[in-house]
């Protein structure tokens, strides 16, 4: 089986966190790899907004990655990553890698591996409303955001890293290519630039005669400005990349340059001699004596029909040609004066349409001064909704900014009074959809102390306060059915058979009983309870349950742990614990008991404050 890329070397200018992956498939394909980044990456210098961005990273619809450099960086910081939240990647290797760090929900082109094809994919059409988180580096191009933009999403671009100049110099590179150098891979035009860029005439022109191979059309129109003759686009992704090596040094021979081969010399065969140079003149030949038979001897007689029939073969391939010539000729103009017609017909109809369009175009005219006048018009009546449309902003931004303050109210009344953590989350998060329809400045500090305090909300314990009263009103009402401990001995005896044995070994026996008791002492023995007692002892038990109740909801952690442990102690010593509603209840008990009803709940201060303030800010201005 041959190897294509057998002892060939290949200079990788890819960034150094991308180019282990390529490299390897290079070595396995028999090539050495070497490895020149062009491109350095360091992390962002915005840190605090990206860690901002990602704590409340679900709150996003969609979250687009324009590079693998920037999934590898978001991958690292986000695990796991949210099931809900979509991806947008661009290339082949970013889809995988996706799909590696958990992102189950993958957008990414087909064909096209760009911005523009991922633009085309029909999940990223319609975005109206959807909000939109894109990742990437310092700089590069604006296509993506604005286009999501335009097509009605709220985008926020947040710098994941920075892509800084490389640390290489033009001596490091000289001396990678010094053992020789079968192509160069590059996959973005920025680290072309910085190739270039740190060259000096001898490595420049070095490099403009090795063969670059490029990822992406664009990329191979930024190496052809540099100079550079030999320029191939490959398929995206290192998969597709090293396929397209593969078929074009297969195609190359084994010793010829990648770049290019020398063209062989093809040998011209040389014309026969013609008829007028075989033929001798008349007069020559009439002064020239006629030989005699025996003058002429055989190889000449030899060499002179081979001239007859040379010359003969050259008169009929003249004629041929001459009739071929004429025939063609024929066919030319006839097709020539096909041709003729049909441009004049062509000529006719085009005038025809000519004259038809001079009239359209004046009708158009007509039209263009009808729509201008109604746009003048239609400007005017914008100018008066637009006047309209603040007078009524200005009071629905303050109902909702009133609005917003009683459901802050409600909100902490609930967390104070009843510990309810679910119903204050779900007011905070009805007031978080309701803010994110405006996107008011002065509304933003509002919506981020609601974001704040929905996060401290979110990392609270979660006691259900109803419910545990509840379940120890429910336990309290069972009392009276659960059987003591003496009943319970009293149908042990009354169910154990009484064997009777007659005779003097049933006397015997009977004796010895009488005489020999078994007792246990490290356990006392249960109190014989009258039913008026028994009565006092339930109702006893009631109160405790009931008692632990009333301290669950005044926050009271100890009364609530004491009331409960004296239950369970009066439960083991006077009940029967082999019941099945015993056991049930004890078991209800201690998992009640890992409760910690006195937790501090956080208030609700900060976002009324901030509803507060905005709210006088509307006034004040409304008031001007």
């Amino acid at each position: 089986m041959t190897r294509p890329l057998a002892s060939r070397r290949f200079l990788i200018t890819r960034p150094e966190n991308q180019s282990a992956h390529l490299a390897q498939l290079l070595r396995e394909a028999g090539a050495t790899p070497l490895l020149a980044p062009m491109i350095a990456i360091a992390p962002t210098e915005q840190q605090h907004e990206l860690q901002a961005v990602l704590q409340r990273l679900g709150d996003f619809d969609l979250a687009v990655f324009v590079s693998p450099t920037a999934l590898d960086v978001i991958g690292e910081l986000v695990q796991p990553w949210p099931v809900e939240l979509a991806v947008a990647v661009v290339g082949p290797a970013s889809r995988e890698r996706a799909l590696a760090l958990g992102m189950l929900e993958v957008i990414s082109p087909d064909n096209q591996f760009d911005s523009e094809g991922l633009l085309q994919q029909p999940a990223l059409q319609q975005l109206s409303g959807k909000r939109v988180v894109l990742f990437r580096g310092n700089g590069g191009r604006e296509l993506l955001t604005d286009t999501l933009r335009a097509r009605g999403a709220t985008v926020e671009v947040v710098e994941a890293y920075r892509r800084l100049s490389p640390s290489l110099n033009h001596e490091q590179v000289l001396a990678l290519l010094a053992e020789g150098c079968d192509g160069v891979i590059v996959t973005s035009s920025e680290a072309v630039n910085n190739l270039f860029g740190l060259a000096d005439s001898v490595l420049a022109e070095q490099l403009r005669g090795l063969s670059f191979f490029a990822s992406h059309a664009a990329i191979a129109e930024t190496v052809r400005r540099h100079a550079v003759a030999q320029v191939h686009v490959l398929s995206a992704g290192d998969a597709g990349l090293l396929a397209d090596l593969r078929a074009h040094f297969s195609a190359s021979p084994a010793g010829q340059a990648v770049s290019g081969s020398t063209p062989v010399a093809t040998p011209i065969p040389s014309p026969a001699p013609s008829a007028a140079v075989l033929r001798q003149p008349a007069d020559t030949a009439a002064a020239t004596p006629a030989p005699t038979h025996h003058s002429i001897s055989r190889p000449q007689r030899a060499w002179l029909g081979f001239l007859r029939r040379t010359l003969v073969l050259v008169l009929l391939t003249v004629g041929i040609s001459a009739l071929v010539y004429q025939f063609q000729a024929r066919a030319l103009h006839g097709e020539l004066q096909t041709r003729l017609a049909a441009l004049e017909g062509q000529q006719s109809r085009l005038n025809n349409s000519g004259q038809r369009e001079g009239e359209q175009l004046r009708q158009l005219e007509v039209a263009l001064a009808a729509s201008q006048q109604r746009v003048e018009a239609l400007r005017a009546q914008q100018s008066e909704l637009l006047a309209l449309y603040g007078a009524v902003a200005g009071g629905h931004e303050e109902t909702l900014l009133a609005d917003a303050e009683l459901t802050l109210s409600l909100a902490s009344q609930q967390l104070q009074l009843t510990g309810n953590v679910g119903a204050a989350l779900a007011a905070l998060y009805r007031l978080d959809e309701r803010l994110s329809g405006h996107d008011k400045p002065r509304l933003m500090p509002l919506r981020r102390a609601v974001a704040r305090d929905i996060d401290v909300l979110k990392s609270m314990p979660w006691i259900d306060y109803v419910g545990l009263s509840a379940r120890l009103d429910s336990l309290a009402t069972q009392v009276d059915k659960l059987p003591l401990v003496v009943d319970g001995r009293a149908r042990d005896a009354a169910a154990r058979p009484e064997t009777q044995r007659s005779g003097l070994l049933g006397e015997i026996g009977r004796a010895l009983g009488a005489l020999v008791e078994i007792r246990r002492i490290d356990q006392p023995n249960p109190v014989l309870l009258a039913p008026e007692q028994a009565f006092y002892l339930r109702e006893h038990l009631k109160l405790r349950l009931l008692n632990a109740r009333l301290a669950l909801l005044q926050r009271d952690e100890v009364t609530f742990r004491q009331d409960l442990s004296v239950a369970q102690v009066v439960l083991r010593e006077q009940f029967d614990t082999r019941s099945k509603p015993v056991k049930a209840m004890l078991t209800a008990l201690a998992e009640a008991q890992t409760a910690r009803p006195a937790q501090t709940l956080p208030s609700l201060v900060d976002s009324l404050n901030a509803a507060r303030d905005a709210r006088r800010k509307v006034s004040r201005e409304d008031s001007k």
